[in-house]
């Protein structure tokens, strides 16, 4: 059986994200092994929340400048992603650590956060690796029915978010990604899970 066995981590360098180097052996079915290796990117655990109005079902998008994408030198900026942010030490309980209790909390944080709206039923679907070959991180995926809209939203100055909120009908969303304007893999992957299981959350 193949397998692949870590013998040194080395910080290369550290940031908002934290970048490692694995040295390893990837040891094969043969025998035969091969000292090999990898830059890891170490990012703290993410949600990323679908927020609709369960008055009219429409949904709830955000809007901003990415660097990332910038610098692919892309047209898609800015980028129109759902609800969506890291899971800080904060959303922990000290005493019980749970990773999906703290996601919940980051849920609702990042929804007042960055919307302003205040979500009424939270719904936890999964929680997958967002890139397992680069990076640490896994993202919790939620969907989340909100009911009023208590304050203005737009994300945290002092972290230099500037956060536009996009309600528009779940079928105008599928157009746009049709149309190339919805490019971010999250956002596509909760609209879609939405639309067809729609019946479970109306």
């Amino acid at each position: 059986m193949s397998k692949l066995i870590v013998k040194h981590y080395e910080n290369l360098w550290k940031g908002h994200f934290k970048l490692d180097r694995a040295e390893a052996v990837q040891k094969y079915s043969d025998g035969n092994e091969k000292s090999v290796k990898r830059e890891i990117l170490r990012v703290n655990d993410s949600v990323a929340v679908l927020l609709f109005r369960h008055d009219n079902g429409n949904i709830i998008l955000t809007s901003q400048w990415r660097a990332p994408v910038l610098a692919r030198g892309d047209d898609n900026n800015p980028v129109i992603e759902v609800c969506a942010g890291n899971i800080d030490s904060s959303d922990y309980d000290p005493l019980r650590k749970n990773p999906l209790e703290a996601a919940y909390q980051a849920a609702y944080r990042e929804a007042k956060e960055e919307t302003g709206w205040h979500i009424n039923q939270l719904y936890h679907l999964f929680a997958l690796y967002s890139s397992p070959g680069i990076t640490t991180e896994k993202i919790y995926y939620f969907i989340a029915s909100v009911d009023k809209q208590d304050q203005k939203g737009g994300g945290l100055r002092q972290e230099g978010e500037n956060i536009e909120i996009l309600e528009m009908k779940l079928t105008l969303a599928f157009e746009w990604i049709k149309e190339n304007k919805i490019v971010d893999l999250k956002t596509v992957f909760l609209l879609q899970y939405f639309g067809n299981n729609i019946n479970l959350f109306m």
